[in-house]
């Protein structure tokens, strides 16, 4: 996505929060903000809209006091911490409940992010998505492989269990 609306004429540098919410949009100079405005809505899709500037400028003041907006470049990044963090707390669960070891929830952990890292990747790689509901349609498949990708290291009455439970456990 920020790299489609990099490509706009006159966009100098598309960023968008951590929430992939919101995009700000640097201009060149000479750039026609309204002309800018109009193809960045196209690309964006039909829900998109520009904020008013003081709802505006709310969000980009939050970036003197830390909050990360990221360009093309970095936001891969964001979409690793977002697979690690998914992750650890969906093996976290998967150990309240089937009362994993710690070196069982690890390799639960692990086989998450193997999963998460490799489909972040390669819709990164496609140029993204125009909705970030693209990981809801996709999550069976990915908690499924994970599920398998673990299983030699899981107790046998747990592994159909956890093939159950993963799953469920993205939910919109």
């Amino acid at each position: 996505m920020l790299a489609r609306l990099d490509s706009l004429p006159g966009v100098r540098t598309a960023r968008t929060d951590s929430s992939g919410r919101f995009f700000w949009l640097s201009l060149g100079p000479g750039a026609d903000p309204s002309l800018v405005a109009t193809a960045a809505g196209t690309v964006l899709g039909s829900g998109a809209r520009p904020l008013p500037e003081p709802e505006a400028e709310a969000q980009l003041r939050a970036r003197g006091t830390g909050d990360p907006w990221f360009d093309a470049g970095e936001v891969m990044s964001l979409s690793f911490i977002e697979s690690r963090l998914l992750s650890v707390r969906f093996a976290g669960e998967a150990s309240r409940r089937f009362r994993l070891l710690p070196e069982q929830r690890e390799r639960v952990a692990e086989a998450l992010r193997t999963e998460l890292f490799a489909a972040m990747e390669r819709v990164h790689r496609e140029g993204g998505r125009e909705s970030s509901g693209w990981i809801y349609e996709e999550w069976p498949a990915l908690a499924a492989a994970a599920a398998a990708r673990c299983a030699p290291h899981l107790p046998p009455e747990v592994v159909p269990e956890l093939g159950a439970l993963l799953p469920t456990l993205l939910a919109r």
